[in-house]
């Protein structure tokens, strides 16, 4: 008998049984959550050791940094090089048009930004 979700036998089989497991473990954290005697000695919460591992990694990520050639050249790649082009493009864009103003070739009721 083939299922309707175009995948094999086993496939689906195994995807019933992470849904079950899914299914089991919220259950059982909102078990423990709405306890209002387990945790109230633990401020309220459920703890969970593997977030707070991923907290703990997050916060002390910087003390653990090492600069090397991959990070040295993201941080200029995303930064330091679009920061001066930026700079470049508004330099270059407000001196050519100054020039063209002070030239004349940019007449008053063309400019941007005229006192009218």
């Amino acid at each position: 008998m083939t299922n309707p979700f175009g995948v094999s036998q086993a496939e689906y089989n195994l995807i019933k049984q992470q849904a079950q497991r899914r299914s089991e473990l919220r259950k059982e954290f909102l078990k423990q959550k709405t306890n209002p005697f387990k945790h109230a000695s633990e401020a309220g919460y459920v703890f969970d050791p593997a977030m707070q591992k991923f907290l703990s990694m997050k916060v002390t990520q910087l003390e653990h940094f090492q600069a090397n050639t991959r990070t040295s050249l993201f941080g200029i790649c995303t930064i330091i090089i679009p920061m001066f082009t930026y700079g470049y493009v508004l330099w270059k864009h407000r001196t050519t048009r100054e020039e063209q103003i002070r030239k004349g070739e940019l007449v008053y009721k063309d400019r941007m930004f005229k006192l009218q």
